[in-house]
Parts: C-alpha cells; structure tokens; sequence
C-alpha cells in the first residue's frame, strides 16, 4: 500500500480527470465521484469510489478510511498543481503527528487567472485532528468554465452540498453572502472584469445552498400534518397542515397526499397540459398508476392583475368545488371525479388547487371544433354536448362559466363523452330555470363565435344543437 493517495473529485461527466489524477508522482490514485456517474468511463489503474461529497476535508477522510493512505491529497477534476506544487505533495512524510497543507489557489477564468483565496490541498492523519495548516510552496490552478457552465455546476454542488446542512438562518441569505462578496472583490481588485464575475458566481453558489437547504426545511415542514376535523363528504379524509389542510380520497390517501404537499403554483411533479385560462393544469400520475389531473386556481378578468391567485371568504372554493361536484356526480351529471384538494393560507386569504381524475383522450370542445370534424362524428359530437348540457340543466347544475375551454369530448365504446370541468364557480339547484338556461348557453355561443368556422357551419351546428337540448334526456 503506497503511504500517499491522490482524491480526484468528479462531480459530473463534462470534465476528464486524467491530468488531475496524475499530478502526484508516485501516489496511489483514487476517483472520487457521484452514484449517478458509475457508468462514466473512468482512466485505467484507477480505483473508483462512490460517494456525495463536496468538502474537499470530508473526501479525505472518506479516502483515509477506505484505503488506510496515511497522506491524502484532494483534487478537484479542474485542479491543475504547478510542478513546484506537484514536487511539495508529493514530497509530504506519511509519519508525523496530523496536519493540513494549504496552497495558494489561482483560477483560470474567462482568458486571465483570477487570484483565489488559499485551500487546503492535503491532510495527514486524521483530517479532524489537524494542527495549523502548513504553506505549500507552487500554486494550484483551477479552469473555471465558461458562464453557463459554471452556474450548472454551482446548482449541482449546491445540491450535494446542502444536504449535509441542517438549518440557514437570514444572515445565510444577506450578512455573509454580502461580506463574502466584498471580500472577493477587494483580493481581486486587479483581476479586473474576470475577477468580479467569478465573485459574483462564488456568491451565488453560497446563496444558492442556503436556498436550497432552505427548500428542503420548508418541504419537510409541509409535510407534518394533523387529522381534520374538517367535515368532508364520505370517502375522503381531511388532514390539517402547517400551512393550511388538504382533503383526500380514502383509497389514494399516501400517494395523492404526497403529490398534493410537494406542488408548487410553478413546479408541479407531472406533465405541463395548460397555462393559460384561469388555472394552471398538470397530468400526473400517482403511485397506483391512476392518471390525474392537477389545476391550481387562478383569477380571471381583470383580477388576475393584481391578485392572480389569491381569494377570500369563509368557505375555500376548493372545498365547495369538491362538495359540488360528489353531489353533481351522484344525481348522473358528467363531471369529472374529484380525488383531492390543497387550501393554503396566505396573504390573508387563501389559495387552492383541486386533482381530479383524468379523462383518458379527452379533448375541450375548443380543440374539437378547431379539428373541424365532418359528417357523423360532428353530428355526433354535437348532440352529445347538448344532451349533456340538457342533464346538467335538468338536474340543478348551474355552470356560470360555460366555455368550449370547460367541455372535455373524448370517446367511450365508441360513441362521443362529455363532461363539465371548472365548476369552482357553479351552483347546485333542484333545477336550473330558464333565464339561467339561456345566459349559460349564450355564453357557450360567445365562445364558439370566436373560433374560425364558417357561418353557414356555425348555423348548421346552431339548429342541430338545439334539436338535441330540446330532446328528453
């Protein structure tokens, strides 16, 4: 076993460690890099360690421990040590009491090196027990990548490295960060514009770990929930949260829950469908296998300028949209299943998102009509939105915001499917009367005028809807 080991860190697969590993004559070389690389083909006569680490200490100690190498000497894949560096590494006596060895540290950055602060390169013994750092003569170079690349790096490592950080606190976001620049700027007030990018870039990758340690805090604090004694209709359960509650079907409730807890109104675990209108909506898809369909509230009109996702009143739309809609589907009206919502306080109010199970090749009657079917599979599509519509009236379902958006046609054994979506505004009713009737059906008519077909089209489908609505469902 040779008494001196040379780490080279990989922490992704855009760099080639080959130089950096043989720039100890003499040392036993080991790769130190991510599970997710392994399979990355690595240099011959190299001994491969898996492991997350970033801390240049916690790599030497991971070595020493594995190999029993009495110097270990830490290299980063970009590391380059100048001869005279290489020669002192090398150099270093195995036997004596523990110690760290510091180099002076230069960056090779955008065409100029960059002065760096200096960093310890070696440890011997145990890396915890170290005495006072000992200077290294040389210097260690380090190339930088270009600007893009060095911020995706930054969000790699600050990935690996805030999981070893339990808590961050407001300083970790402004006092620190802010001197830490100062002090960067100041040793690399020569270094010109170089220097103060990659000051900026070290900053940003300091905020960045804070930021992401921060996440992590708050995902976790999300997730401590509490039963409800929210009363919810039979079959699902409701659960408090820290910041608001959730409501979920029985028979889903550890995989929606999870899904529900870790949405964001921007980042949702699932497929991007929409993002206009007045919800944004995502396809996912729970643990069971069940497709869903995710939609976080959104205000329209001229609301939605000002307060684009935030509502008030004593009674969330959420919870009311799935009381409406359990009870819509027990009196036969074609709405989708509601499997579960999120309510969360905020600014005072409230904002929401509803999952309901998805409509398999399902299709809103706005894309329907822009496909512009023809002969039987229109004629059918069309009487099957007004008997529909005729069920929903007929049963007390007032839909106050009846659009083509809010249709969803899909096929079931080979005839046409349509449903209602969006009934965070509807009412419930024994019945729904005739001036209600009219003004929901004028508003579908204004939707439909503003898509391209021709008048004579649009009048063919104007009677036959009509013939159809008038029929006994």
């Amino acid at each position: 076993m040779r008494p001196t080991a040379v780490a080279v860190v990989q922490a992704d697969d855009d760099a080639d460690p080959t130089a950096a590993l043989a720039a100890v004559p003499g040392a036993a070389r080991y790769l130190v890099r991510a599970p997710d690389l392994r399979d990355t083909p690595a240099p011959t006569s190299v001994a491969v360690l898996e492991a997350e680490v970033t801390e240049r200490a916690a790599t030497a100690d991971l070595v020493r421990r594995e190999t029993r190498a009495r110097v270990v000497v830490v290299l980063h894949v970009t590391d380059l040590p100048s001869a005279e560096l290489a020669a002192a590494l090398a150099a270093i006596a195995p036997d004596g009491t523990p110690a760290s060895f510091v180099a002076v540290r230069v960056h090779r950055f955008l065409g100029r090196d960059v002065s760096g602060e200096p960093i310890v390169v070696a440890w011997r013994g145990e890396p915890g027990a170290a005495t006072a750092p000992v200077a290294l003569p040389g210097r260690l170079v380090t190339t930088e990548p270009d600007i893009t690349t060095a911020i995706e790096r930054l969000d790699r490592a600050a990935t690996c490295a805030a999981r070893s950080r339990a808590i961050v606190g407001v300083g970790d976001f402004i006092a620190r960060p802010g001197l830490a620049l100062v002090r960067r700027l100041w040793m690399r007030r020569r270094d010109g514009v170089p220097g103060v990018v990659l000051a900026v870039l070290e900053t940003y990758g300091d905020v960045l770990i804070a930021a992401k340690v921060w996440e992590r805090a708050e995902r976790a604090a999300a997730r401590q929930v509490a039963p409800s004694a929210r009363r919810v209709p039979d079959g699902f359960t409701a659960i408090d949260t820290r910041t608001g509650f959730v409501v979920v079907r029985d028979d889903l409730h550890d995989t929606l829950l999870r899904v529900l807890l870790d949405a964001t109104p921007e980042i949702v675990d699932g497929e991007l469908v929409n993002r206009g209108g007045r919800g944004a909506t995502w396809a996912v898809t729970l643990a069971n296998g069940t497709r869903a369909v995710l939609r976080w509230y959104r205000r329209g009109g001229a609301m939605r300028h000002f307060i684009r996702d935030r509502y008030f009143g004593w009674r969330p739309r959420p919870l009311a949209e799935l009381v409406l809609t359990v009870e819509a589907r027990r009196r036969g009206i074609a709405v989708p299943e509601v499997l579960g919502i999120r309510v969360d306080r905020a600014r005072g109010g409230y904002r929401g998102a509803i999952v309901t199970r998805e409509i398999a090749g399902a299709e809103t009657l706005g894309d329907v009509v822009q496909r512009d079917p023809h002969g039987d599979e229109r004629a059918a599509i069309v009487a099957a939105v007004a008997r529909a519509l005729r069920t929903m009236h007929d049963r007390g379902l007032h839909h106050r915001d009846l659009n083509v958006g809010n249709i969803l046609v899909s096929r079931a054994e080979g005839a046409a499917a349509v449903h209602v979506i969006d009934l965070d505004r509807a009412r419930l009713r024994k019945t729904v009367g005739r001036s209600g009737r009219w003004r929901a059906l004028r508003r579908l008519a204004r939707s439909l005028a503003k898509l391209e077909t021709s008048e004579a089209q649009r009048a063919d489908d104007h009677a036959a809807f009509h013939r159809a609505y008038r029929e006994r469902v």
